[in-house]
């Protein structure tokens, strides 16, 4: 039989009668949705909320489980006709959903079929096409998903930058959990002695204890920290009331250390640094955070180049990233031109560096992405807002040939001026692009 369950539903509105409430208690509660039962099939975990609308199902709607993948469908956005009810129930009936048949189409050379929903024995059961409500509300091959996610949060003793960003990501996603399948962990380190470091281990070693009975999927790092402005050196604490750092291979090897054997079971792990620019800028910084990023095996890591980096603005950076790769299972590499193109004013401040792990072997390839602007960031590069020789501001005169910028300062007695390329191995990326701007990427 077509299989079926029920979630809470994210989306507002409705009907309900008004009564008057009594106000008591505290209404705390650690549990987020309710405790129904998991749907797991051979190899994958159904969705929770339909691929159509991004909704749960309740009263009389169900999810249909799609057979093929772990999709789901709700009987809102799908019309079941009344007399094939009770049909579509019976054994051996099994339900393809709209991605499935779409993605079968293109498979098949494209040749157009309507979409029937329910087969058995490879036969339909409905006897004509299964009625859609609405259109789909994401791409064709993303799906909702719910799988097991893991946020650990950790932030600099005495960090005096705002770092909410992280927590916001994690706000934003508890309505995609229902059966509490997310967890949120915040962790202040001071690492700065060899006691200090002992402790920090000690206590991360009883944390992944309780947390290694859970299967995670997914496990998303971010770092809050800050770098020395020459060396890059992550600070990792006080030592006689002064911060001191250490090269960054040395302490991401202390950080990440024991999380270790939960980055190695997990399909999949992420690390965001929310750290100024001198842990990419300074090559030193830069070649020991590439091999640090292979030698701990994480999927994908994210940094930031802007000398003065304001982590919030990298919200909507991470906004994206946790909508696009952590619920609709877009890859990072996939999802990134996008979620760049949502964030522009990013641009305006920092380039974004995404170190991404190869398949299969202990290798990383980098990219850096940066926002360009034919007047106020050409291919990339922070043209001044004053003139060094003059003094003048917003004084620059600009010539495009053969996507070839070139500025000169309009002072009278001052010939001051820049001539601005692409930057080699760069393209330019469509989301978000604009007459005048775009992201560019640029592979090193």
């Amino acid at each position: 039989m077509a299989r079926t369950k029920q979630t809470a539903r994210k989306a507002t509105g409705g009907s309900a009668g008004r009564v008057k409430l009594l106000i008591g208690g505290d209404g705390n509660s650690s549990a987020v949705g309710r405790q129904d039962a998991v749907e797991v099939c051979e190899g994958f975990r159904h969705n929770d909320y339909c691929i159509i609308c991004r909704d749960g199902s309740v009263d009389d709607d169900v999810l249909v489980l799609c057979d093929e993948c772990p999709r789901v469908v709700c009987t809102h956005c799908v019309m079941i006709p009344l007399a094939f009810a009770q049909a579509v129930l019976a054994p051996h009936v099994t339900f393809r959903c709209i991605c499935c048949h779409i993605a079968g189409q293109r498979q098949g050379g494209n040749a157009l079929t309507p979409y029937l929903g329910f087969y058995r024995n490879n036969k339909p059961v409905l006897d004509s096409f299964l009625p859609i409500r609405t259109a789909l509300e994401i791409n064709v091959t993303s799906q909702l998903s719910s799988d097991t996610l893991l946020f650990v949060h950790l932030t600099l003793v005495d960090y005096d930058t705002n770092d909410s960003s992280f927590e916001l990501g994690h706000q934003f996603l508890l309505p995609y959990f229902p059966h509490t399948g997310m967890q949120y962990h915040k962790v202040t380190f001071d690492i700065s002695t060899a006691s200090k470091v002992k402790t920090y281990r000690n206590s991360m070693a009883a944390l992944v204890g309780k947390l290694s009975s859970t299967a995670w999927s997914r496990v998303v790092f971010g770092i809050f920290n800050h770098t020395d402005n020459s060396s890059g050196d992550p600070y990792v604490g006080y030592e006689r009331k002064t911060y001191v750092a250490t090269p960054v291979h040395d302490f991401l090897a202390i950080i990440l250390g024991p999380w270790q054997g939960l980055i190695n079971k997990a399909p999949e792990s992420f690390l965001w640094l929310f750290s100024c620019g001198a842990l990419v800028n300074n090559p030193a910084s830069f070649a020991n955070l590439h091999a640090s990023v292979a030698l701990h095996g994480i999927s994908a890591a994210m940094a930031f180049n802007a000398v003065r980096f304001q982590p919030s603005f990298s919200a909507h950076l991470l906004l994206a990233f946790c909508e696009l790769v952590l619920i609709q299972r877009v890859s990072i590499q996939q999802a990134f031109p996008d979620m760049l193109g949502q964030s522009y004013k990013l641009g305006r401040h920092s380039d974004v560096f995404l170190f991404l792990k190869k398949h299969d072997i202990n290798s990383v390839d980098v990219f850096r992405y940066c926002w360009t602007h034919s007047r106020l960031r050409p291919w990339g590069n922070f043209l001044p807002l004053q003139c060094p020789d003059c003094g003048l501001v917003d004084a620059w005169t600009s010539v495009n040939h053969n996507q070839e910028y070139s500025f000169e300062c309009k002072g009278e007695n001052c010939r001051k001026g820049f001539v601005l390329s692409p930057p080699a191995n760069s393209r330019m990326l469509i989301p978000g692009k604009t007459r005048i701007s775009s992201w560019i990427e640029i592979r090193l």
